[in-house]
């Protein structure tokens, strides 16, 4: 339902953290969970890009819980 709109900010995300692997994602029940090898690049730091996205999730879909 939301694959492609979370795909294309996943892809945003990447791109501005300048990470290269993320795994999968799943989204279930408003609960997005993000697997990787490189963690500390999506996070940003202190938290800023994770922060960021999170919001803009927050946006998109109706049930995000952040």
């Amino acid at each position: 339902m939301y694959d492609r709109l979370i795909q294309k900010i996943i892809k945003k995300w990447k791109k501005e953290a300048g990470a290269t692997r993320v795994v999968q994602w799943t989204y279930r029940q408003g609960v997005l969970t993000i697997y990787t090898s490189e963690p500390g690049y999506l996070v940003g730091k202190a938290g800023i890009l994770s922060n960021k996205y999170g919001d803009i999730f927050k946006k998109e879909l109706p049930n995000f819980i952040h």
